[in-house]
């Protein structure tokens, strides 16, 4: 980049610096408010300038403008939308008078900043490709790395495993929804079990993609975890939970992107399209979850029978409707300013450690909005950005929004664009801003604990592969010296790349 803020992204093309693009979407984010107030309010001017804010990191981003569902310019902000701006956006679009209630917008107002937020991180954390060319770190064969993972895999299902086992697989299968959840209570650590074996299915979808792109043949070992794992995460689905697949397809698909795999627009297109189905089709399933395959099956044709506006999805409803009730009403449940923040990792401590840890965010609403709903173990879908402005106003808002952003969602995969990097790093960040859109309509201590559960993932990982790599390099320093390295054998031979 010049010294004028102007440079050459690919193609050529004239791109701002980063100073210089932070500069501009700070600029355009004037624009929701003066509009606003100039066309008389009724969210009307917020929807402009969330509309921008959406928009303005992929226009302005480093190496020049482009919009890839997968690229963490345009789908971390698109995440953000669809938690927080959806839902007023199409209530804005539907009114026949064209304009939100008076409390609707200043629910959408307060979204408004943290997509504000959102797009000023985006966009200063905005990294140009690596050349095509650069290839992944491991060498393209099966190495120790490889072996711990598909063995972390094996311990994460294990763990699934004994939690199903002492659950009872009957009663688990005959279990409503709520009382799915209600099985997990005491036993994170054994449920955890779901987020190492995502972390491993991720990684191996990565080594597959690297091994390919070297032009070697994957080893049929690859394959065969895969099939296990994915086979064994689908009963997720059979609990009647639509989002772990969801996050599953998203994060292989923002690690292939990540690992220079050309990902078509059109397959992404159809992706997208069949989701409503499938969430609408799951909806209907899980409403009748414990009742026989049956009468599941009846309330799935029921339910996509009654559908009448594909549009409206009622859980980012509800979500927006707690956005709105937190601005209007304000409920005291928070002690102090920042007191969910610092319960956030306060939460993370086991329960059997501290029996009397504090009480989630979202919790403390649900007993204060419906107590004999929380009394019967129901829960309400939260929102990151009613937690920031619960905490310190219009300003906590933006903050919270635009800190989870960068550590979270978009900082870890940006990492990951201007290098190729580790595809346990490439697995992670991608694991990570997979869940940018359940966790935005969540609250900080969900992040911690799946951000914890993640990392800890790959923590085992990296213990394992340097155990395993320990030993093979002790038995190969111990191995007679004529079986070493035999004649068209790589194994006694470290790749460029490197093995691990």
């Amino acid at each position: 980049m010049g010294r004028e803020g102007v440079g050459r992204g690919e193609g050529g093309q004239r791109v701002l610096s980063r100073v210089g693009a932070v500069g501009l979407v700070a600029g355009l984010a004037v624009v929701g408010p003066l509009l606003e107030s100039a066309l008389g309010g009724g969210g009307r001017g917020w929807v402009v300038g969330m509309l921008l804010m959406v928009l303005a990191p992929s226009l302005v981003k480093a190496g020049g403008a482009r919009f890839h569902p997968l690229d963490p310019e345009t789908f971390v902000p698109a995440t953000y939308f669809l938690s927080a701006g959806y839902a007023p956006t199409l209530h804005l679009v539907l009114s026949r008078s064209f304009a939100l209630s008076a409390a609707e917008t200043s629910g959408f107002q307060v979204a408004y900043l943290g997509a504000v937020g959102c797009a000023l991180v985006c966009t200063a954390l905005s990294k140009p490709r690596a050349a095509p060319e650069e290839r992944s770190p491991l060498a393209p064969e099966l190495l120790p790395r490889d072996w711990a993972v598909i063995a972390a895999g094996g311990l994460g299902m294990l763990l699934v495993a004994v939690w199903v086992a002492q659950t009872g697989i009957d009663r688990l299968l005959s279990a409503s929804y709520v009382e799915t959840y209600q099985h997990e209570q005491g036993k994170g650590l054994l449920t955890a079990g779901w987020f190492v074996v995502q972390l491993a299915i991720v990684h191996c979808a990565a080594r597959v993609a690297d091994i390919r792109a070297a032009g070697m043949k994957v080893p049929w070992v690859l394959y065969t975890a895969l099939a296990v794992m994915v086979v064994l995460f689908l009963f997720n689905t059979a609990l009647g939970r639509r989002g772990p697949l969801l996050w599953l397809i998203a994060s292989v698909a923002l690690c292939l992107h990540l690992s220079r795999v050309r990902v078509p627009r059109w397959w992404l297109a159809v992706g997208v399209g069949l989701i409503p189905i499938y969430a609408y089709a799951i909806e209907g399933y899980r409403s009748q979850l414990g009742e026989g395959a049956e009468a599941q099956l009846a309330s799935v044709q029921a339910g996509l029978s009654r559908l009448d506006n594909p549009f409206v999805i009622p859980e980012l409803e509800t979500v927006f409707g707690t956005l709105v009730i937190m601005v209007e009403q304000e409920p005291p449940i928070l002690m102090y300013p920042g007191e969910s923040w610092v319960n956030a990792v306060l939460i993370q401590v086991p329960r059997p450690l501290w029996e009397d840890r504090p009480t989630s965010l979202s919790a403390r609403y649900v007993w204060w909005m419906s107590p004999s709903f929380a009394r019967e173990g129901g829960g309400l879908a939260f929102n990151m950005t009613a937690e920031g402005y619960l905490n310190l106003g219009y300003f906590g808002a933006l903050l919270q929004i635009a800190v989870v952003t960068a550590v979270f969602f978009f900082g870890p995969l940006a990492a990951h664009v201007g290098r190729m990097r580790d595809p346990l790093e490439r697995a992670l960040a991608a694991c990570l801003g997979s869940v940018a859109y359940n966790q935005f309509r969540g609250e900080l201590a969900s992040l911690f604990k799946v951000s914890v559960a993640f990392l800890i993932s790959a923590a085992l990982v990296h213990v394992a592969s340097a155990l395993l790599q320990h030993l093979r390099d002790r038995a190969r320093r111990e191995a007679p010296r004529g079986w070493r390295a035999r004649p068209g054998s790589t194994s006694g031979v470290r790749s460029a790349g490197g093995t691990r």
